[in-house]
């Protein structure tokens, strides 16, 4: 069975079609994804008439590469990009009325869940915590013994912290100092463990980038999906030096992510040093592969 599902989210909107076996497992066939920036469309609070018709652009170009396959209509999810908006239920109506799907707007809570349900089907993660750091939203939970303890969502993003404290491309030093404002700012109304753990996965474009760069830097294998804080925390001043070496590095690995990565890093190096104490597993599955295996295949955590 062929199962597709399109992630809307603040930053991406992503397709994936995956072929599932009777026995749980399944296999990726292709992703395709449009860097369509929702939360750059929200004004006061709503997602912008301009911003929802984005979407529904998304989600129509993707049925139509369903169509040639002869497959039906995709599973479509949403998470801050909907959720943390005013008009959520206008959104979720007018996209609807315009394509004929379904919006799931899943909770914060909900989105860190599946984000650990899916690091699960690649790392056996009983004791440890995991962040995932989207456009528009962070996301972060604990473990302990498989069972999950705490599960929170925060409105800060690798995104949204660009739109709030840039003005260009790349951040000027001021900018990034009212960067790293708004990440400590954030994160003191965070819940976070009491005290560092020896392993953290992180889940998401952001990570999977920045995991991509320090291969490249660090000269690891290519399968690689392990650092530690300290190469996150050299990582991060290189990049932060916004020179030539820096610029090249970004752009030979995530161009697409070139106006957000620098956001991310930093927001991604400040979790690093405050929830782990030895390694960051970089997962290759996350919220979408969630979303598969425990609300559509029924296969549990």
């Amino acid at each position: 069975m062929k199962i597709a599902i399109v992630d809307l989210g603040s930053n991406t909107i992503r397709l994936s079609v995956y072929h599932t076996l009777p026995d749980g497992r399944f296999e990726l066939l292709f992703s395709e994804k449009e860097m369509a920036g929702l939360v750059s469309y929200v004004r006061g609070g709503r997602l912008s008439p301009e911003g929802i018709q984005r979407a529904c652009t998304g989600i129509r170009d993707f049925q139509g590469l369903l169509r040639q396959f002869d497959m039906g209509a995709p599973h479509v999810f949403a998470t801050a990009s909907l959720r943390n908006i005013r008009n959520t239920e206008e959104a979720v109506a007018q996209i609807r009325e315009d394509t004929g799907v379904e919006v799931d707007v899943i909770s914060g809570e909900l989105e860190a869940k599946l984000g650990y349900y899916g690091t699960r089907l690649a790392t056996n993660l009983r004791d440890g915590a995991v962040f995932d750091i989207g456009g528009g939203s962070t996301e972060i939970l604990e473990v302990r013994g498989g069972e999950i303890r705490k599960a929170q969502s925060l409105p800060i993003g690798s995104l949204a912290l660009f739109n709030t404290c840039v003005d260009g491309l790349w951040p000027k030093k001021k900018e990034l100092k009212k960067i790293r404002t708004a990440v400590v700012s954030a994160l003191k109304e965070a819940w976070l463990p009491e005290q560092r753990v020896e392993k953290v996965c992180g889940v998401g474009g952001t990570a999977r980038a920045v995991l991509k760069i320090a291969n490249a830097w660090y000269e690891k294998p290519a399968g690689n999906r392990s650092l530690t804080p300290a190469e996150v925390r050299r990582l991060t001043r290189l990049l932060l030096e916004r020179d030539h070496q820096a610029r090249k590095l970004i752009l030979r690995s995530c161009p697409d992510r070139v106006h957000t990565i620098l956001p991310g890093m930093m927001l991604m190096n400040t979790l690093t040093e405050k929830l782990c104490c030895g390694e960051l597993y970089i997962s290759p599955y996350g919220v979408r592969e969630g979303y598969l295996c425990h609300k559509l295949l029924n296969a549990g955590t």
